[in-house]
């Protein structure tokens, strides 16, 4: 089990470390493409294995995001690698505090709806 949470911290350092690579300017247009297409297959709703399926349905994306992030790392300009581990590293240290933030935030947005739909309803009936 410590090896498995060994992996998602990794996981998440490299997932921080090639978001602030994207936005280098250094950062080649195909690497950018790459992780772009990566992104959007993670979130759509068409797979190579439906999602319905038990199991099979989430071990392609599984697969395909990581690959491609592992891919797009080691294709990275050394220099801009550097430059966004080393950035990195410092919003990991804020990340509780980004992650409260937002929380928060999504938190008064769903509250905001639903207030606005409770005045809605009641100015119908």
């Amino acid at each position: 089990m410590k090896r498995f949470f060994s992996l998602l911290n990794i996981f998440r350092r490299d997932f921080i470390t090639l978001i602030i690579a994207m936005k280098n300017p250094g950062t080649p247009w195909r690497l950018k493409f790459i992780l772009l297409l990566a992104a959007i297959y993670l979130i759509s709703p068409v797979d190579f294995l439906p999602d319905f399926l038990p199991l099979a349905g989430v071990f392609d994306d599984i697969l395909v995001v990581p690959t491609a992030m592992y891919s797009v790392m080691s294709l990275l300009p050394p220099v801009v690698r550097m430059d966004s581990e080393r950035k990195a590293a410092s919003v990991s240290k804020r990340m509780p505090l980004i992650l409260a933030g937002a929380t928060l935030f999504v938190v008064l947005w769903v509250c905001l709806i639903v207030y606005a739909l409770y005045s809605f309803v009641k100015w119908l009936f």
